[in-house]
């Protein structure tokens, strides 16, 4: 990785320098919100298809889940499909990141 060294005798240089990091922060940290959100709305399905079972707390209202997901559930699937490749493509650039490098917060290095 190059390292750029920003001379502190320049100001006016040191100031950009400053203000990239504040704009890079705000998106690294964005993304790592996106990365939560995904993943928390991800374990909310879950959670919702678990009491919908045939011994959860709302199996009573499976068939109606059932009915009214019933115009969007391959579009449901491909939206779910697609969230879990942002989280897969996420962690997969964190682990190209050399080692202690966080690109984004909260995500873990993996695959």
């Amino acid at each position: 990785m190059t390292q750029y060294i920003v001379d502190s005798n320049d100001g006016a240089t040191e100031t950009l320098f400053i203000r990239y990091q504040q704009e890079r922060g705000s998106v690294q940290a964005v993304a790592g919100q996106m990365y939560q959100a995904i993943s928390q709305s991800e374990a909310a399905y879950v959670g919702l298809g678990a009491l919908l079972a045939e011994d959860g707390e709302l199996s009573t209202l499976a068939e109606y889940h059932t009915a009214l997901q019933a115009p969007v559930v391959d579009a449901v699937d491909l939206l779910r499909a697609s969230m879990e490749g942002v989280l897969s493509f996420m962690r997969q650039m964190q682990a190209a990141m050399p080692e202690g490098v966080q690109l984004f917060p909260n995500v873990p290095r993996g695959e």
